[in-house]
């Protein structure tokens, strides 16, 4: 049977418990190698603290390790290679948290006398809107290839893990129209509940301002063409804002009742700004902030 080496944590050496790192909150992580990362010609289970032959009871230590030392939680990190060894988790009462590229993520919530502080995981998508207005009063709306519930929409789309608010906006108006415009603010968000894998969902419509060339010869603005993406959008255009204004207040239709709050704080100038702050917390990076100035346009 395998045999693992004596362990220090928090001061103490530890026999038969699995390697692990100090995690945030009081917690404790366990990063189980692939056989991979960890296969050789020269090979010995009774090397390996993850051998199936020995894991079960090198669990077990481990959770009591961590439950002498007064852990919170702690977190195992399961390559898909290794599922087996998850049937033994479940014994020791371990659950599924979340799962990213080929890795499960398991926990268990270790102090007894208190209920679980360990939230869901991912329980909002974020989504961005855009309300792009040129110099001539024309809105760059889309139709797409499907799932049209009105005549025309303005781009929007979903933020990407670590993106900000005003990069995916700007973003998704180019993939969507082929426009390059320039964050300006957010006009409101709407918060919904059960949708897509029944998480909720957040959604920022933001004002954006195309960038415009003007002709160094007649001196006109040249309005860029909008191009559809492909496989995506079946249509992409400038549209009068009259006509966009009309569409979403049409009383027989029932309009856009969302769009038509947004459009009013639009129109009245209203915005909420974008401010870079240092965080309080060491090394963490600078947090973006959105606020009302108060001021209008």
């Amino acid at each position: 049977m395998a045999t693992t080496k004596a362990i220090e944590l928090e001061g103490e050496e530890w026999r038969d418990v699995l390697p692990m790192e100090k995690s945030s909150h009081n917690s404790v992580r366990i990063k189980i190698p692939s056989t991979t990362a960890s296969s050789s010609t020269n090979y010995d289970e009774s090397d390996d603290p993850f051998g199936k032959s020995s894991f079960q009871k090198n669990l077990a230590s481990t959770i009591e390790a961590c439950r002498e030392l007064g852990k919170s939680s702690l977190w195992v990190e399961v390559p898909m290679d290794r599922a087996s060894l998850i049937q033994d988790m479940k014994e020791f009462g371990l659950r599924f948290h979340h799962a990213f590229d080929e890795t499960a993520v398991l926990n268990i919530w270790l102090l007894e006398d208190s209920e679980s502080k360990i939230p869901e995981f991912a329980t909002h998508n974020v989504g961005v809107g855009a309300v792009v207005v040129n110099s001539r009063d024309e809105i760059l709306l889309v139709r797409e290839l499907r799932k049209n519930y009105m005549p025309w929409k303005t781009p929007t789309g979903i933020t990407e893990l670590g993106e900000q608010l005003d990069e995916a906006v700007t973003r998704e108006v180019m993939e969507e129209t082929g426009i390059e415009t320039t964050f300006h603010s957010i006009l409101g968000f709407r918060q919904t509940h059960g949708l897509k894998h029944g998480r909720s969902d957040l959604f920022f419509v933001c004002r954006l301002d195309p960038k415009e060339v003007v002709d160094s010869t007649t001196g006109n603005v040249v309005m860029p063409e909008p191009v559809p993406q492909e496989n995506e959008i079946e249509r992409a255009e400038w549209i009068p804002l009259k006509d966009y204004l009309a569409m979403i207040h049409d009383e027989k239709t029932g309009g856009h009742p969302t769009m038509r709050h947004i459009m009013n704080v639009f129109d009245e100038g209203r915005k909420i700004e974008k401010l870079v702050v240092e965080s309080v917390v060491p090394g963490r990076k600078p947090n973006t902030i959105y606020f009302p100035t108060g001021q209008k346009d």
